[in-house]
């Protein structure tokens, strides 16, 4: 702990939902596949919530709590003790670095964001009895407003039990990351923390951040853990090194820095190992520097290229980062497209043709017509999901610019010259010069006019 001022944690989990919407289905699972893996979850019952006001039990729960888990469903706002629960949560997030990750089930974060729909209609009951310039309902709003802004979760009609595997292997890394020990009296610390913070401008865009050194034993080391033990939950992954200079007195040494620093910040799957200095570095240059170079620092194609790496060995990362250390302009096309090109031919059937298109279009009208290509579109959404290729909000397939721009180079290039010749048209030009000035490949163009008809009507 970074001050004994500061409450225990005693639950790793608080779950926030509405009972009548989850209580025996969704949040009931999601706690038990918790529990499953030893978290600790803490999950409210109609009991605690009696009267005009949320039991202080459900209070001390959330400041007790190293992580909010809000699960917004259609119901979620009708209920004031789920609302007064949510401006608990964004308060301790706030003054106590409460970790809080939302799930959207079938919930759009729009809604929950700006009080649409059926949001809107119970913040307006709410306005009716508490009257409209209430500030409670005012700090409702601004929690809503707060909640809706966080990355998380967001379930429409997809495979729940997936959903949730997600959820526990996000919760579980957090937790795998502990804090550590500062001192047994650590008296004053908390001020010396802020200040520190302050001085750091942890805000700031700066990449490293260095603080001056003192002479031995006046609390360099405690005060730095207590930072680390204050900021540490808002990343992925981090790592404190203690004792460089010490452990580093050697070239073994510098090895096992190398690898905690390496293991601990990735939490790769399988460990990594280091055989000797100059390997490290070369490691540490190709799975951070390498990365974020060919990303050129768009988080678009960090994203890609993460779902892309996500979960495969060392080698693969290194044959990956080496290819795009190879493409010579480094264009973003040709960094998406690193991600297609580990598709099987089903999937990249299915993406050129959403591609084309598909965008904007709903699911199930989606899946009707590339039903009809023979295509396995299934297991095809759920591997181009994965690979942050598409995702679908409130039943509708969204391809990033950038991505949907990819894809139709692809076909582009398939012949630059004559549209004729390419596997796929879109543009009406394109479709009545080639049918105009060559009938005889019609017969060849049937599948695709049909997609074009379909996706038209």
């Amino acid at each position: 702990m970074a001050s004994s001022s500061k409450p225990e944690k005693i639950y790793d989990v608080f779950l926030s939902f509405r009972g009548v919407d989850l209580r025996n289905n969704f949040s009931s699972h999601l706690y038990q596949a918790l529990h499953r893996i030893g978290i600790y979850s803490f999950r409210d019952s109609e009991e605690l919530k009696k009267g005009g006001q949320i039991s202080p039990v459900l209070m001390k729960a959330i400041e007790e709590s190293c992580i909010a888990i809000i699960v917004f469903s259609e119901n979620y706002t009708s209920s004031r003790w789920c609302l007064e629960e949510l401006a608990k949560i964004i308060e301790c997030k706030e003054q106590k670095n409460l970790i809080v990750l939302p799930v959207f089930y079938k919930v759009d974060p729009k809604e929950v964001r700006g009080g649409r729909k059926s949001y809107q209609r119970a913040l307006t009951k709410h306005k009716s009895k508490f009257g409209k310039d209430s500030e409670k309902v005012k700090r409702w709003k601004e929690a809503l407003f707060d909640v809706g802004n966080l990355s998380g979760w967001h379930l429409n009609d997809g495979d729940e039990s997936e959903l949730i595997q997600g959820i526990v292997v996000k919760i579980f890394t957090y937790l795998a990351q502990t804090p550590l020990h500062v001192a047994k009296h650590p008296v004053g610390i908390d001020s010396r923390v802020v200040k520190l913070k302050s001085m750091l401008n942890l805000e700031s865009d700066d990449g490293v951040l260095m603080v001056g050194r003192g002479q031995g034993g006046i609390g360099k080391t405690s005060l730095v853990k207590a930072l680390y033990n204050d900021i540490f939950r808002k990343f992925e992954g981090s790592c404190f090194l203690e004792n460089v200079r010490e452990t580093s007195n050697g070239t073994k040494s510098l090895v096992t820095l190398q690898e905690i620093l390496l293991n601990d910040i990735l939490l790769p799957q399988q460990r990594l190992e280091v055989s000797n200095v100059d390997g490290g570095i070369q490691l540490i240059q190709h799975l951070v520097d390498s990365a974020l170079n060919c990303a050129k620092g768009l988080p678009l194609a960090l994203e890609v290229l993460g779902s892309l790496l996500c979960g495969t060995t060392e080698d693969v990362w290194e044959s990956t980062l080496m290819k795009l250390s190879r493409i010579p302009d480094k264009k973003i096309n040709n960094v998406l497209k690193v991600s297609y090109d580990g598709l099987n031919d089903n999937e990249k059937e299915i993406f050129l043709h959403i591609a084309c298109f598909f965008n904007g279009q709903t699911r199930e009208y989606t899946k009707k017509v590339l039903d009809s290509c023979d295509l396995l579109i299934a297991v095809g959404f759920d591997t181009l999901i994965k690979r942050s290729l598409i995702h679908f909000e409130l039943g509708i397939l969204k391809v990033h610019d950038l991505i949907q721009a990819m894809g139709k180079d692809i076909v582009n290039q398939e012949c630059r010259d004559d549209p004729g010749r390419r596997s796929r048209l879109w543009l009406y030009d394109d479709v009545a010069d080639v049918l105009s000035r060559d009938m005889v490949r019609l017969v060849n163009k049937i599948k695709i006019l049909l997609v074009i008809f379909y996706s038209n009507y």
